[in-house]
């Protein structure tokens, strides 16, 4: 299975996620979600802390996000790792899929 916006043959609108803010608005900028299970998740959040460290970001953020990585390895070991690379397995909500932004 392709990313979701790269298999419109099998996905309407492209998005696997609906992101909302607190405030209910959907980014203006295409995004990327990550798992706690999703077995690449916790070394990628490493290398973002790592590059986040590189352009000077607040150090207790930077923290913060390699504590998560260690707490989704965590996660992963309870619960087995996911599979984010899987086709759809489950039925869409037509109201969220409305709410869907086509970025490509």
């Amino acid at each position: 299975m392709r990313l979701w916006r790269n298999a419109k043959d099998v996905i309407k609108n492209g998005c696997k996620y609906l992101v909302l803010r607190r405030d209910n608005t959907v980014p203006e900028v295409e995004w990327f979600v990550l798992l706690a299970k999703d077995p690449a998740a916790p070394d990628s959040l490493r290398a973002y802390a790592d590059k986040a460290e590189k352009l000077n970001m607040d150090p207790a953020y930077v923290q913060d996000i390699r504590d998560m990585a260690d707490d989704w390895d965590i996660v992963r070991e309870k619960l087995g790792p996911g599979d984010p690379d899987a086709g759809p397995h489950r039925t869409d909500d037509p109201a969220v899929v409305d709410r869907m932004v086509d970025w490509k």
